[in-house]
Formats: structure tokens, C-alpha cells, sequence
């Protein structure tokens, strides 16, 4: 996709039911950097769930407009789903870590 340039990098990967899910930044640090989510049921063939991002960087003026990268899907205990990942807003000066919550249902991801 345009959005993931000429690099895709640092996946994680959940298995939820029968399908292996990929979530992974597009686009090297600061080109901007978004978040994309492919799926597998063999872990070698992948489709991407979306042609757009599941997480773009932020807005002009925001903590993560230079990126929204280096993605890490986490299952607490109690079953509720995090995705953690990387952002600024100064082209890679520095970092900052973050999480939001996502959900899970009938195959499908979304953001709280």
C-alpha cells in the first residue's frame, strides 16, 4: 500500500481462534509511520485486513504525527487486548510508548 512505503518492520503476532493475526508498522521511522493488521491461517500466506492503516500517525500538532509505530498486541488475563506502540512528534528526536485498548469480535479488530 502507498501508506507503508518501502519498508514494512517490527510485526507482532496474536493467534485468536484458527488465524494468526499481524499487526505491523509501514513505512520506516518518521516517513510517517502507521500500523497496519494482516491476517494467516498458516502463518506464510498474509492478507491485509484493511488497504488503510488500523493505526495512523497523529494529526499535525499531535505527540505522534511523525509516528504511530513498532506495534506489540497484548492479551491481559482478563482477556481484554492492548496494543502498545511507539510515537513522536519531532522526526525521531525522541519516543514516546503508549497503548490503547482494542477490541475483538466476530474476526474483527477496532479501537476503543
Amino acid at each position: 500500500m502507498p501508506w507503508e512505503k518501502q519498508c514494512v518492520e517490527g510485526a507482532s503476532c496474536m493467534v485468536v481462534g484458527k488465524e494468526l493475526y499481524m499487526f505491523y508498522a509501514g513505512g520506516y521511522n518518521n516517513e510517517p509511520q502507521q500500523i497496519g493488521l494482516a491476517k494467516s491461517g498458516d502463518g506464510i500466506r498474509w492478507t491485509r485486513v484493511s488497504v488503510q492503516p488500523f493505526l495512523p500517525n497523529g494529526k499535525p500538532g499531535s505527540w505522534n504525527e511523525s509516528e504511530s509505530g513498532h506495534p506489540d498486541i497484548f492479551r491481559s488475563r482478563e482477556g481484554r487486548y492492548y496494543l502498545f506502540f511507539q510515537g513522536n512528534n519531532n522526526r525521531g528526536a525522541s519516543w514516546y510508548l503508549s497503548n490503547l485498548p482494542v477490541n475483538f469480535r466476530k474476526r474483527k479488530w477496532w479501537l476503543q
